[in-house]
């Protein structure tokens, strides 16, 4: 019988109607907490800023002052960022904080070391400075609950971070915090030396992938020795294996395969015996004298015979055992050599991580010593700013929320609750393993679909 197609179109409005329930149902909750969210979230409103920093004359050596260029100096990007670290900073946000509390402005009644500490926290995470590309400015961004709250908020962040700087740049108090960066930085690069000296001493060598590529040579040729070495040893098994066989079967005419001189001689002796016995049986009878000489004497060298037999046979099992113990040197060896990699590449990691953060940490270092550098050279010309920051735009924050932005929000919840509606429909129905068409009846049971009832 030839199975009937299915209407697709058909088959989508139905599960359409059949899931209905689940589909609204799924849709509607995710609309409806779009809308929540977009009309009951606390909205967060931004004021914004930007300073613009004046390059001035860089002076590197008191003796540079009469050869210094009268056109301004062009600014460097450790400076901008430097600029960005300071409004960053925790003293900024503490006289910021300090100040709002005093005037009674944006923040409530502080009682307490640990609430102030709060809103100095809350303070640092609203600000978010940034650089403008190819430019001298910083955009500086305050994020609060309330538009007019924010931009009270960045003009503080602002005008503290402009007294703060002046401090910092004054001479004096300019070299010290400079000073005070060094022995930071230097006491970290110490630091970090010696964890990374620590760490190839551990390691055994300074150049722990040089280290792993020989461990891999070496591995790759003990490999390559201890399948020979398993080779010999199953060979050397069957021959002890074959000797204890031959030796229980008393044949003394297997043991010609050995190829031993004293052991052949020995062979050759008690056959030589054996066959002048075989001769005087056809004259004497069994029982004569004769033959019983003939019988001791072959008892006699066949048990010498045996003896050297067991003796090579016992030589040849400790020359079995040496090749298991050199068998599991090497797995030994491979194994460890296999370890030290291990460790030799943890090692390298850290050490690159620690190089990363040397390199870091020297560039910090070489630009702080020129900071200090120009800082006492200023203190001693007179020159107080090697650059200045100006206030480029005022603060000014928008009367719009930044977030949640309540169209985005429900538009995705329109969309998304849509989608994820017919989604879960869809996965019901395709779990749902009844039948739901007559083409389905007549594919699956191979009977003919004569009529249905409906609901």
């Amino acid at each position: 019988m030839m199975k009937q197609t299915n209407d697709y179109l058909r088959n989508f409005v139905t599960i359409f109607f059949v899931q209905k329930t689940a589909i609204f149902s799924v849709a509607l909750t995710i609309i409806a907490g779009s809308f929540l969210f977009a009309l009951l979230y606390p909205p967060i409103y931004a004021a914004t800023c930007s300073v613009i920093l004046k390059g001035s004359v860089s002076l590197k050596s008191p003796e540079s002052i009469e050869n210094v260029p009268t056109d301004i100096s062009k600014m460097r990007e450790n400076d901008i960022y430097s600029e960005i670290e300071i409004i960053r900073t925790n003293v900024v946000a503490e006289n910021t904080v300090d100040h709002l509390i005093e005037k009674g402005l944006v923040f409530g009644p502080i009682t307490n070391e640990k609430d102030r500490r709060a809103a100095v926290s809350a303070v640092m995470n609203s600000i978010f400075p940034t650089t403008n590309p190819r430019t001298d400015t910083v955009n500086i961004q305050a994020n609060w609950n309330d538009p007019d709250d924010a931009k009270l908020l960045l003009e503080t962040v602002v005008n503290k971070y402009f007294e703060y700087r002046s401090e910092i740049f004054k001479p004096r108090e300019a070299e010290a915090f400079f000073a005070d960066q060094l022995k930071k930085f230097s006491d970290e690069l110490e630091q970090k030396e010696r964890e990374l000296v620590q760490l190839t001493k551990e390691s055994k060598t300074p150049d722990s992938l040089m280290k792993i590529r020989n461990n891999m040579t070496n591995v790759n040729e003990l490999e390559r020795q201890l399948l020979a070495l398993n080779q010999e040893y199953f060979d050397q098994k069957y021959r002890v294996a074959l000797m204890e066989k031959d030796l229980a079967s008393n044949d003394t005419t297997y043991f010609s395969y050995l190829g031993d001189p004293r052991i052949n001689d020995m062979s050759g002796l008690v056959m030589e015996i054996v066959r002048q016995r075989n001769i005087a049986a056809r004259t004497f009878h069994p029982q004569s004298k004769k033959i019983q000489n003939y019988n001791k004497q072959i008892a006699a060298a066949f048990g010498d015979f045996k003896k050297e037999v067991e003796n090579y046979i016992d030589a040849e099992r400790v020359k079995l055992d040496n090749i298991g113990q050199k068998i599991n040197f090497l797995e030994e060896r491979i194994q460890q050599l296999r370890n030290e990699n291990m460790g030799l590449y943890e090692a390298s990691t850290q050490a690159k991580m620690l190089s990363r953060q040397i390199a870091v940490l020297e560039d910090s270092y070489t630009t702080f010593t020129k900071r200090l550098e120009e800082a006492k050279i200023s203190n001693n010309y007179k020159n107080n700013n090697l650059f200045t920051v100006s206030l480029l735009t005022r603060p000014e924050a928008k009367r719009a929320p930044v977030f949640p932005d309540k169209k985005k929000v429900i538009f995705f919840g329109l969309l998304g609750g849509i989608i994820c509606g017919i989604a879960a429909g869809f996965t019901a129905e395709f779990f749902n393993h009844t039948f739901k068409t007559p083409e389905d009846v007549e594919n699956n049971t191979d009977m003919v679909y004569i009529f249905s009832i409906p609901e």
